[in-house]
Order: C-alpha cells, then sequence, then structure tokens
C-alpha cells in the first residue's frame, strides 16, 4: 500500500492545505493546523501511521511541523544529504532530513540519507555507521544558551512563558543554561533577500507562462525577488554571513542553544497564516516563521524535539541547536535529552488520542476546488 502525506503549494508555507487535496489537521485538534511544509508527514508519524518520513526544509519545514504535532524533525547541515533539487546550488538555505517519532529513529533515516552525490555541489561525506550509533551525551558536561526570541523574532507571551519555564525544569540536567542575548542583525530582510531569489530562480518559467496557477505565496515570493538588484542581492548574503559569524560565536562558551519552534500555539488551519501576533501585523506571510528561519541562516544543525504541551494541550516543540558542523553532537544530546524527558512529568512526548481522530472531517474538504483526474 502506499500514500501521499499532504503539503501546501510547493511547500511555501507552515499550513499544510491546498485546493487539490483540501487541509490537513491537527493529530491534537483537527480543527488547528499541522504545521508545514511536511504537515501530512508530521501528522501520519503523530498518529501511528508512518515509522520515519522524509522532507525538505527552507524555513522550517521539517522543524515547524514536527513540533507543532509533537513528532522530531532534525534539519541536518548543508550538504549531508545530497540535494540535487536547488537551481542556485550554491545556496544553503535549503536541506533535506528526517523526521521520526523518536531521535534514534529520526538518525537512522538521516545514516540512510547520507552520501556524496556530483549533482550537489555542497555535498560532503559523513559516517553513516556513526551517524546511526547511538551514543548518549553526557548532559552533565554541556553548557546551554537559551532565549525566548533570538532578539528579534515574534513570539506570543505565553510561548515566551513555556519556555521560561522549561528552561526551568531542564536546569538541573546540565552544567548550565543561560538566558543569552543574540545580535543577528537584520536577519528578516536577510531571509527575504536569499529566499526571494530560490524562489526566482525555481518558479521564473511557470510565473512568465501564467502566474494565476500559482497561488499568492509562490506569486508574493516570486515578486520579490524580481524586484531585487544585484545589490539587495550581494547585501543579502553579505549580512548571512555576518549573522553566521556572530552566531557560532555564542558556541565558544556554550555548547548547545535552546528556543522555542513556532511562536504560537497551532491556530486554526482555515487561517492561511498568521498575520498578526498580539495586536502587531507582521511582516509577510512567513514573517511567523521567524525562530527556524534566523537558524537557517546561520546554517547550523537543529532539531525540533517533543517537549510537553503547551497551556492549550497543544505538542510544544523545543528547537536545539548544534555547533556549525556538529550534527552528531547534536544528535546524541538530543537522544539523550529526550531519555531525560521521559523521566520528567510534563516534558515527554504527548501522543494524541486516536478514538478522538476517528470521525471524518469533512471541512477539511472543504476548500477544495481542484481534486486529482477522477476524484472529483
Amino acid at each position: 500500500m502506499t500514500a501521499k502525506t499532504n503539503v501546501p503549494e510547493f511547500g511555501a508555507g507552515a499550513n499544510s492545505r491546498n485546493p487539490v487535496w483540501g487541509a490537513t489537521g491537527n493529530p491534537f485538534d483537527p480543527a488547528k493546523i499541522a504545521g508545514g511544509s511536511s504537515g501530512g508527514s508530521a501528522a501520519a508519524l503523530a498518529c501511528d501511521m508512518l515509522p520515519i518520513c522524509t522532507g525538505s526544509d527552507t524555513g522550517g519545514s521539517l522543524r515547524i511541523p514536527a513540533a507543532i504535532c509533537g513528532v522530531v524533525g532534525f534539519r541536518p547541515s548543508p550538504g549531508l544529504v545530497p540535494m540535487d533539487g536547488r537551481q542556485l546550488g550554491w545556496t544553503p538555505i535549503s536541506v533535506l532530513g528526517p523526521m521520526g517519532r523518536t531521535v534514534a529513529d529520526t538518525r537512522l533515516l538521516f545514516a540512510a540519507q547520507l552520501g556524496v552525490d556530483d549533482r550537489d555541489p555542497l555535498s560532503r561525506p559523513l559516517d553513516p555507521d556513526r551517524a546511526a550509533d547511538s551514543r548518549l551525551a553526557d548532559l552533565g558536561r554541556l553548557k546551554v544558551a537559551w532565549t525566548t526570541d533570538f532578539g528579534q523574532c515574534p513570539v506570543s507571551a505565553e510561548i515566551r512563558g513555556v519556555m521560561r519555564r522549561r528552561a526551568d525544569s531542564m536546569r538541573h540536567l546540565f552544567r548550565a543554561v543561560d538566558e543569552v542575548a543574540f545580535d543577528l542583525g537584520e536577519a528578516d530582510r536577510c531571509f527575504d533577500v536569499v529566499r526571494a531569489q530560490n524562489f526566482l530562480a525555481r518558479y521564473q518559467d511557470s510565473y512568465e507562462r501564467d502566474r494565476e496557477q500559482l497561488g499568492p505565496n509562490i506569486r508574493a515570493n516570486y515578486e520579490i525577488g524580481a524586484a531585487m538588484s544585484l545589490a539587495d542581492a550581494a547585501w543579502g548574503h553579505a549580512e548571512q554571513t555576518r549573522l553566521f559569524r556572530r552566531f557560532q560565536a555564542v558556541f565558544r562558551d556554550y555548547d548547545l542553544v535552546m528556543a522555542p519552534t513556532t511562536p504560537v500555539s497551532p491556530f486554526p488551519w482555515t487561517e492561511l497564516y498568521l498575520a498578526e501576533l498580539e495586536g502587531e501585523r507582521l511582516k509577510n506571510y512567513y514573517h511567523w516563521l521567524a525562530l527556524t528561519y534566523v537558524v537557517t541562516l546561520a546554517t547550523n544543525p537543529s532539531i525540533a524535539l517533543p517537549c510537553g504541551v503547551d497551556d492549550h494541550g497543544m505538542p510544544f516543540g523545543l528547537q536545539v541547536v548544534g555547533r556549525f558542523g556538529g550534527d552528531l553532537e547534536l544528535l546524541d544530546a538530543s537522544e539523550a535529552l529526550e531519555r531525560a524527558f521521559a523521566g520528567i512529568p510534563g516534558l515527554g512526548r504527548p501522543v494524541p488520542d486516536a478514538a478522538t481522530l476517528a470521525t471524518p472531517r469533512p471541512e477539511l474538504k472543504s476548500i477544495v476546488t481542484a481534486p486529482p483526474a477522477g476524484q472529483a
């Protein structure tokens, strides 16, 4: 038996809904979003429909749905999992990676994905046997820097509070757990530039052929890129370099960085994206993903770990970031964290109630206007 898991159009956005297949509801509350772009995969994992899943991550497409659905999503360092789908092959914004219900499952898939491929100019080797081998880190030797917002990301007061409580709850596990201030420069504008360039390279032919066949998110990204100059492009890459260097400086004193993965509890799937947060209008349809895309710009490996539930009983995903190139060390620490969380009340992985999901939800199909041939 084979099946497809749902995504937003072309993977753009963090709400897995489209006019072909409809919307993917959250396993903990089908009226809420499952995240994206790999929202269907995360929901399937949470419901035990699949053991492991693959996906891609540009602004958080592996980490966000994993956090929202209570599973694990790992964004590896660029080049470790070969990717021939980047038109701008030297730009490390997009990567392929694994998802699973546990860190151990996730790293087994990661080991299988590793390899060197001459179609990917960033491709580089990593020992798959070492990647698959679980070696729990000694958390008591590690120092953790944590933040609620990386100094600039929009985050609700509720999620800030959850993150502070999580930091207090795990303080005894580590050598040090310190709240640290970050200066990531003009990260939002930088991501706008780097992201838009990639959309410009990928969708130019489709846009010029028939722009109306593309959804609003794709058109918006393309048009942002088309309006940019060479000076904008040069600034974006220079700013990403500056951001990268400032971010790595934190690891001179700390072994891990922790933050929330998403800035709000899951909202209704009928909202295409989060347009406003606590009275403030957000800059664009992906600004609410800033907690993950600032880490994308730094290029460090990062993972979303289930860490209990928020104030609404929805999964809370802890984003854990490792050193530059430290993928295996991050996985070792994450597996040790996962085991520790299971023994701390309120921090273990939440599991959806399958009985509540047995009732069909026809409203999830209400937005279907272009079903596949033969399924109208």
